[in-house]
C-alpha cells in the first residue's frame, strides 16, 4: 500500500479520536490538584478564624483524608490505564495490530490512547506495505515467484486428493532481449508494465505471477485444466496481438507459450515446472509465437536439444561449420554476378544440419557472435578464391547478419578487420538483414548502417515483405537490394495477388534506384513473369541450389546449370 494512502488513513483516523475527545468532557490532573490545594486553604483559614488552632489541626486532617481519597481514585485510573496500556502493547508484539485503547477523561491519559492508536495504525499499514513488497513485483505489481510456487504447491497437493489436475503455463517475450539492446531498458520496463495488464485481463480467475525479466507463469486450475490452459492461451495470443503504443513507439510483441498438465505421477512441483519449461523450449525453438503442450515425445526431444546444445560450442573449433554458396543469376544475361553464403554444420552423426536446427539455439546461447565472425571471415576469405576461379572476374558475396550480430557494439570494427585480413575490396561485400533486425530504434539502425555504407560495403534487406517496413523508413535507410521473399515467388500463379504484388515491389525498389533479387525461383514460369515486370536478378532451384565451396568453384570454371532433364549453359559476367 503506497505511503500516502498510510498518512492519510493515520490523519483521518487522529481527527476521528480528536473529534470523540471534544465532545466528551475531559479532566486534567492538574485542574484537580489545584483545587484540592485551593479548596485546603480557604478551609484552613476559615476554620482557623472560627475555632482557632484546634479548627486548624481538624481542618489540615480533613484535607489529607481527602487528598487521599482522590489521590486512590486518580491513581487506580491511571493504574487500570498504563494496565490496559501494558496489555495493548503485548497484544501487539504478538502481532495483533487492530489492537485500541478506549479514549479517557482525564487528558493525559487520552493523549497516551491517541499516541498508542496512532502507532498501532502506521505499524498496519507499514507491515500491509512490507508484506505486499516482499510478495510482489515491484514493476508489474503481479504476484512474484514465492507466491506463485507457494499457490502451485497447495493447488498441487488438492489436485493429488481431488484427482483432479492442474496446468502451468510459462510464458515467455519473443526478442525481448534484443528489444531492451535496441530500445533500452526504460523502454522495456514499460513494455512489461503494460503486457502484465493484458495478461491478467486473458488469464480471468487464473493466477498471473512473474518470475523475472520477461518471464510470466500461469496456474490454471478448475475443471479440465488441458482445455482452460489452451483457451487461456488462446486469449493471451488475442490479448497482445493489438501494437503497444507509448512514449512515441509503437511495439509488436509476441509470446512463447509452455504448458504442462498435472499427471497421476505429478506430486510435487519441480516435475510439472519440468515439463511446462521442456514445452516452452519447443514453443521458441520451433518458430515463437506459438503454445506448445508438454507431451512425453518432447521430452526425448528435450535431451536431444540439450546434446546438441553442448556440442554446437565445439563445432567451431572443431571445423564442424562450413558454408554453401547458391549462386545470383543475372535474369537478362544468366551470367553468375555473386552468390549467397549459407551457414552449414557437419554434425559427426547427424550428417548437414540446416541454419534452421541450430541458428535459434545459437542467438538464445549467445554462440552467435562467434559463428557469425566465423562466416564473415570465411565468405571473404572464399570470395577472393572465386574471383581468381572467375577468371579474375569480380562477384559480390551476400553474408546473413543476426539481429544479435547487428545490435552487438563494434560490428563496422568487426567487418573492416575481416576486409583487410582477407583482402576482399569492400564494393563485393553485400551484408543482408531481415527487415525485423530493421525495426525498433530507426535513429540507431540508420547510425549503424551508415557506419556499415562508411566501409564502402553494400546492404541488402532480406525476406522483403514479410516484415513492418513503412515506405517513410525504407526511404531512409542507407541499403542498396531489396531480396523479395520467395513465399511472392511461390505464389505465383496460385493467388491472384502474387503478381500484382511482385510487379509492385519492384516498381517501389526502381523508384528509389535499388536492385531487386528474387529469391526462391523455381520455375522457368517463375522466371519469366520476373523477367517481365523488370526484375534483375535471382536465386533459386531452378537455377542451382547452394553448394559447397568445391563445387561453386568447379561451377565459375565450367558454368553449367542444370534445367529439370536438360543442361543450361550459364554466361559468365562481364
Amino acid at each position: 500500500m503506497p505511503r500516502a494512502k498510510s498518512s492519510t488513513r493515520i490523519t483521518v483516523r487522529t481527527g476521528e479520536m480528536m473529534s470523540a475527545r471534544t465532545r466528551t468532557p475531559v479532566i486534567r490532573v492538574r485542574w484537580i490538584v489545584t483545587l484540592l490545594v485551593g479548596g485546603a486553604l480557604v478551609a484552613a483559614v476559615t476554620t482557623d478564624a472560627a475555632l482557632g488552632g484546634e479548627g486548624l489541626l481538624l481542618t489540615a486532617s480533613l484535607v489529607a483524608l481527602l487528598a487521599a481519597g482522590v489521590s486512590m481514585l486518580i491513581s487506580r485510573r491511571f493504574v487500570v490505564k498504563l494496565g490496559d496500556l501494558r496489555k495493548g502493547m503485548e497484544r501487539v508484539a504478538r502481532g495483533e495490530l487492530d489492537t485500541r485503547l478506549s479514549s479517557s477523561r482525564f487528558v493525559e491519559l487520552n493523549a497516551v490512547a491517541v499516541a498508542f492508536n496512532n502507532m498501532t495504525v502506521a505499524l498496519r499499514e507499514g507491515t500491509e506495505e512490507l508484506e505486499h513488497q516482499a510478495f510482489h513485483d515491484a514493476l508489474t505489481g503481479l504476484p512474484n515467484r514465492a507466491v506463485f510456487m507457494a499457490s502451485l504447491s497447495q493447488a498441487i497437493v488438492a489436485a493429488v486428493r481431488s484427482g483432479r489436475p492442474i496446468a502451468v503455463l510459462f510464458l515467455d517475450v519473443d526478442r525481448f532481449k534484443y528489444l531492451n539492446d535496441s530500445l533500452g531498458h526504460a523502454v522495456g520496463d514499460q513494455l512489461l508494465a503494460l503486457l502484465s495488464r493484458r495478461l491478467v485481463a486473458a488469464a480471468g480467475q487464473h493466477l498471473v505471477a512473474r518470475l523475472g525479466g520477461d518471464e510470466f507463469t500461469l496456474l490454471v486450475t478448475g475443471d479440465n485444466a488441458a482445455a482452460a490452459a489452451l483457451q487461456v492461451a488462446d486469449s493471451i495470443a488475442a490479448g497482445i496481438d493489438k501494437p503497444f503504443s507509448f512514449g512515441g513507439h509503437e511495439l509488436f510483441v509476441s509470446m512463447s507459450i509452455g504448458g504442462a498438465v498435472s499427471g497421476r505421477r505429478d506430486k510435487n512441483i519441480t516435475e510439472l515446472l519440468r515439463k511446462a519449461d521442456i514445452a516452452l523450449y519447443h514453443a521458441k525453438a520451433t518458430g515463437r509465437a506459438r503454445y506448445v503442450l508438454f507431451s512425453e515425445a518432447l521430452d526425448a526431444l528435450s535431451a536431444e536439444q540439450y546434446d546438441l546444445e553442448n556440442e554446437l560450442h565445439r563445432a567451431g573449433p572443431r571445423g564442424e561449420l562450413l558454408l554453401h554458396y547458391q549462386p545470383i543469376i543475372d535474369l537478362s544475361t544468366d551470367a553468375i554476378i555473386g552468390m549467397e553464403a549459407l551457414l552449414r554444420w557437419n554434425h559427426p552423426h547427424r550428417g548437414i544440419l540446416s541454419p534452421a536446427t541450430f541458428i535459434s539455439m545459437a542467438e538464445e546461447t549467445g554462440e552467435i557472435i562467434r559463428i557469425g565472425e566465423w562466416v564473415l571471415n570465411e565468405a571473404c576469405r572464399q570470395a577472393v578464391l572465386f574471383r581468381v576461379a572467375h577468371g579474375g572476374e569480380p562477384l559480390t558475396v551476400a553474408v546473413n547478419l543476426s539481429a544479435v550480430e547487428f545490435r552487438e557494439p563494434g560490428l563496422a570494427d568487426r567487418v573492416r578487420r575481416a576486409l583487410n585480413e582477407t583482402g576482399l575490396e569492400p564494393r563485393w561485400l553485400k551484408l543482408e538483414l531481415t527487415e525485423s533486425v530493421l525495426l525498433g530504434d530507426v535513429p540507431k539502425t540508420i547510425a549503424i548502417l551508415s557506419e556499415l555504407k562508411g566501409l564502402g560495403v553494400g546492404l541488402s534487406i532480406d525476406d522483403f515483405g514479410t516484415g513492418y517496413s513503412s515506405l517513410s523508413y525504407l526511404q531512409r535507410l542507407p541499403v542498396d537490394v531489396l531480396k523479395v521473399d520467395q513465399s511472392f515467388v511461390a505464389s505465383l500463379g496460385l493467388t491472384a495477388t502474387a503478381g500484382p504484388v511482385l510487379q509492385a515491389i519492384v516498381a517501389l525498389a526502381n523508384a528509389l534506384s535499388l536492385q531487386v533479387v528474387a529469391e526462391g525461383i523455381e520455375t522457368r514460369a517463375q522466371l519469366e513473369f520476373l523477367g517481365s515486370i523488370g526484375c534483375q536478378s535471382g536465386q533459386g532451384h531452378y537455377y542451382y541450389e547452394a553448394m559447397p565451396a568445391e563445387l561453386f568453384e568447379g561451377l565459375l570454371r565450367e558454368p553449367s546449370v542444370r534445367l529439370g532433364p536438360w543442361t543450361r549453359r550459364l554466361r559468365k559476367a562481364g
